[in-house]
């Protein structure tokens, strides 16, 4: 999945807001993951590149997923804290 799907995705999961379910918890999860996997494989490849053009923007791209990846994280744990409050509250 590219990473332009891989935003897109993350921002609709991001916008369900404090009514997410498990559901969209763990969906939220997976995106992240598959961020940080790209991210990786990005960090890998900028070794082997050799022009400075294409480091550059492999470095851009690294740092849009760092950004982004470090938003749904934080929504992520927010979200979840939310779900174990509710859990715990019904119980």
């Amino acid at each position: 999945m590219t990473n332009a799907r891989l935003f897109e995705k993350l921002g609709k999961l991001l916008d369900i807001g404090a009514d997410a379910d498990k559901k969209h918890i763990k969906k939220l999860r997976k995106v992240l993951q598959k961020l940080k996997k790209n991210q990786k494989e990005l960090v890998a490849s900028l070794d082997q590149v050799k022009g400075e053009h294409e480091r550059r923007k492999i470095t851009q791209d690294i740092e849009v997923l760092k950004l982004q990846r470090k938003k749904g994280v934080k929504v992520y744990k927010e979200l979840k804290q939310a779900a174990a409050k509710r859990e715990s509250t019904t119980e």
